[in-house]
């Protein structure tokens, strides 16, 4: 088995998605977290510049979804067949890019903060969330491919946990199937259990 160590800030972020697919495999691996005051000295030893990074026997890897793709297919996690492969790498690039413009309204304030927000709801959650709503709601499994967990569920769990928080309370009931897929995804027994013994981190 190789040795893996994964390298990034104490938060869960665009790190977790990894951690998650190391927690229901069952592999060991060592998880290196630091401050963001610590930052620097982790940096010029990235391939370029940005975490997180996974190290395999040595081997850097960076970019939170080729780290978390490679370690899915690994561990089989990313699809039994090559078109499930394919499909699981969509729907994962879709909740990457869903989770974006969250980013902007997390920093942003007052009047901008607003505008942000109506245009999530509006425009990027129908386009985004209705496709996962019905894709969920159409599988039989539960899940987004096939017929169990892959790494493009978590993904999705994972930046929906965090989006929801950013969005008024009523927004959720307009996507029920997606709601229910999270707490589906966080009940695995694995994954469960990650959850509650991961460090506690407010991102």
């Amino acid at each position: 088995m190789p040795k893996y160590k994964l390298i990034y800030f104490n938060a869960r972020g665009f790190g977790e998605m990894a951690r998650m697919v190391f927690a229901q495999a069952g592999v060991e691996y060592e998880d290196i977290r630091f401050e963001r005051d610590e930052w620097p000295k982790y940096k010029s030893n990235t391939p370029f510049g940005q975490a997180p990074v996974l190290e395999v026997d040595g081997v850097q890897i960076a970019d939170s979804a080729a780290i978390a793709r490679y370690l899915a297919r690994e561990f089989g996690l990313a699809g039994k067949t090559r078109l499930e492969e394919a499909q699981v790498d969509m729907f994962a690039g879709a909740a990457y890019d869903l989770a974006k413009p969250m980013i902007e309204i997390f920093h942003a304030e007052g009047e901008k903060k607003a505008e942000l927000v109506k245009k999530f709801q509006e425009e990027t959650a129908p386009k985004f969330l209705g496709k996962f709503e019905s894709t969920i709601a159409e599988n039989k499994s539960g899940f987004l491919v096939g017929d169990g967990v892959t790494w493009a569920d978590f993904t999705l769990m994972h930046f929906m946990d965090w989006i929801w928080g950013q969005l008024p309370e009523d927004f959720a009931t307009k996507y029920w199937h997606v709601m229910e897929h999270g707490k589906r995804v966080q009940s695995l027994p694995k994954i469960a259990a990650w959850i509650a013994k991961r460090p506690v981190t407010s991102t």
